[in-house]
């Protein structure tokens, strides 16, 4: 997919967040098409020594990521808002996920500005995040002084 530079913008976005914390270990994921491609912050991830892990969506693969070990997750999704809500491709992975993490852990969505709209429909069990990164940059911000 061409996407005009807009991962690039957000990988750097992610740099400047996650470059504050201390070393921490971030669970990333692989685009499907229509999503930003890491590969840029994972590449710094790798050059200045902050671990990196990816999602096992299949409870039977092994080593599953465990939801408790991640100080950082960047996740995908189909639209945000600035408060932080996430509209998801609707299998509940992520959710789920998101539910097992750590009360210190930083979650992060990543999308395409077009992708932020003003309201979207919330359930009981979605995790909302404490901050969104589109090409233009931040657009939440953290509900605490994590990644300031």
């Amino acid at each position: 997919m061409i996407d005009d530079g807009r991962s690039e913008r957000i990988c750097a976005a992610l740099v400047d967040v996650v470059g504050a914390l201390d070393t921490p270990l971030v669970m990333v994921f692989e685009p499907v098409p229509g999503e930003p491609d890491l590969a840029g912050f994972v590449a710094w991830c790798d050059d200045v020594g902050v671990a990196t892990v990816a999602p096992t969506p299949v409870p039977t693969a092994p080593d599953p990521v465990e939801p408790t070990s991640v100080d950082v997750v960047v996740v995908p999704g189909l639209a945000f808002t600035a408060a932080g809500h996430r509209l998801g491709q609707g299998g509940g992975w992520y959710d789920r996920f998101l539910a097992g993490t750590r009360a210190d852990c930083l979650k992060i969505g990543v999308g395409f500005e077009v992708q932020v709209v003003d309201e979207l429909p919330t359930e009981p069990h979605d995790v909302p995040l404490d901050l969104v990164i589109t090409e233009s940059g931040v657009v939440g911000r953290p509900t605490d002084e994590r990644a300031s």
